[in-house]
């Protein structure tokens, strides 16, 4: 009887999971014990790394923190792009629909590191400067995704709009609702604002030519 072993991972692919388990370790931080709490000694116990081994690939605790901002931001559009691919923004119930997808990952546990990350950075100018090409680069992200939904149904001047009015909106019910079950009360009136935001942006549709 023989027997045969796992093919040996290759220097490249150490590498990519080792980042991959501190990425992942640092997002349990951030969501469970909040930035504050988020040292590098807390990620590499919760990775099971080294310190060393994280510094090899990351610098410094900041390095980290930004990486594993531009990880969950990366993750989550692509998330959201795959549940309303086939969406379609025709009505209402259609547009409030996908927003409900989008709140859903907005309010997601993995997306508190960006919630974590913002407060932190208004009292840290050298994270917020950090942290300004990951935002630039999911707002570019957000904005192709919102292309892709509504290029058809609303002017280039109001898609940019349109998608701040939304982001806006959600980000400040993450803030604000502490309790993120759709059945409590907040939730329910989140589900209504919802609604009237889809009514808006379907009322800003163009009239259709008469055929």
């Amino acid at each position: 009887m023989t027997t045969t072993s796992a093919p040996r991972r290759t220097q490249a692919q150490r590498r990519e999971g080792t980042i991959g388990a501190l990425l992942e370790a640092t997002v349990t931080c951030l969501t469970e014990r909040g930035y504050a709490a988020t040292s590098t000694s807390a990620v590499c116990a919760e990775a099971g790394v080294s310190q060393g081994a994280l510094f090899r690939h990351f610098p410094t605790r900041q390095a980290l923190l930004v990486a594993t901002a531009e990880h969950v931001a990366n993750r989550n559009v692509a998330a959201f792009r795959a549940t309303t691919e086939e969406a379609a923004v025709d009505t209402v119930d259609d547009v409030a629909d996908v927003l409900t997808h989008l709140r859903a990952a907005v309010l997601s546990p993995t997306n508190q590191t960006w919630r974590e990350l913002l407060v932190a950075a208004r009292a840290d100018a050298g994270l917020r400067e950090a942290l300004l090409p990951a935002r630039e680069a999911l707002h570019a992200q957000m904005l192709d995704v919102a292309a892709d939904l509504w290029a058809d149904r609303l002017s280039a001047d109001d898609l940019p709009a349109v998608l701040s009015i939304v982001v806006n909106m959600l980000d400040g019910l993450a803030f604000s609702v502490l309790d993120p079950d759709p059945a409590a009360a907040p939730g329910r009136t989140a589900e209504r604002a919802l609604r009237l935001l889809a009514e808006l942006i379907v009322h800003r549709y163009p009239e259709q030519e008469p055929r």
